[in-house]
């Protein structure tokens, strides 16, 4: 199996990953649906994944996703067995199993699949170990998933773990979640200009950490 997509696959997949945003693209989706399609049947693992996405996103047909996912799952892709813990997970196409979503995630995560490592924690989130949870937000984000960010640093916070919590609210705020400013200061109030500069140059933000940093000085 090679993570090399065919130009097909290639294509289609630039589209899907732009057309929520350009919903006029949805017509070259459909367009290029029976190359793609004829791609996936010959074995290409990629394009059937890519299919599956297709299938679900833009002709909203999680059956037929789900039978795309399962064939790449099977077949050992981490990107099929995430894809199909989703529908699991949320009874899309097939009927909801928390227990086969959890395991199809857990193939996944371990594969080094950061969605699913997002996925599995937040199916872990207040019933699973708190190490555990935060051990996979963590890898998460540290692969560049920024939907993480915001609650391993809630999670920290609520570990007692406030200097590297910061790190991951400035992060966040770099990354455009502009909910999470108000937690944020709360946090920094309680560490000094270093700590919050040091959690600055870990999360590669100088210009949230000088601004945060100027903020919290008027509750000092």
């Amino acid at each position: 199996m090679t993570d090399e997509l065919s130009g097909i696959a290639k294509a289609a997949k630039n589209l899907l990953d732009s057309w929520s945003e350009d919903p006029t693209l949805a017509r070259q989706l459909t367009e290029i649906l029976p190359d793609l399609r004829e791609a996936a049947e010959s074995g290409d693992i990629n394009a059937q994944n890519v299919l599956g996405g297709v299938l679900l996103e833009v002709e909203e047909d999680p059956s037929a996703a789900a039978s795309w996912f399962r064939r790449t799952a099977e077949r050992g892709s981490a990107m099929g067995q995430r894809s199909l813990g989703h529908l699991y997970a949320n009874g899309l196409g097939v009927v909801q199993d928390l227990q086969q979503a959890e395991t199809l995630f857990r193939a996944a995560a371990e594969a080094g699949d950061v969605y699913a490592q997002f996925n599995l924690a937040q199916l872990w989130w207040g019933k699973g170990d708190a190490r555990t949870v935060a051990s996979l937000l963590r890898s998460a984000a540290e692969g560049g998933l920024d939907e993480a960010y915001t609650p391993l640093g809630d999670l920290l916070v609520a570990t007692g773990q406030d200097a590297e919590a910061m790190r991951w609210y400035l992060a966040a705020i770099g990354a455009g979640d502009a909910d999470v400013v108000h937690e944020a200061i709360e946090v920094a109030k309680r560490l000094t200009d270093s700590e919050i500069r040091r959690a600055g140059d870990q999360a590669g933000r100088p210009s949230e950490t000088e601004a945060m940093i100027g903020t919290v000085r008027k509750y000092r």
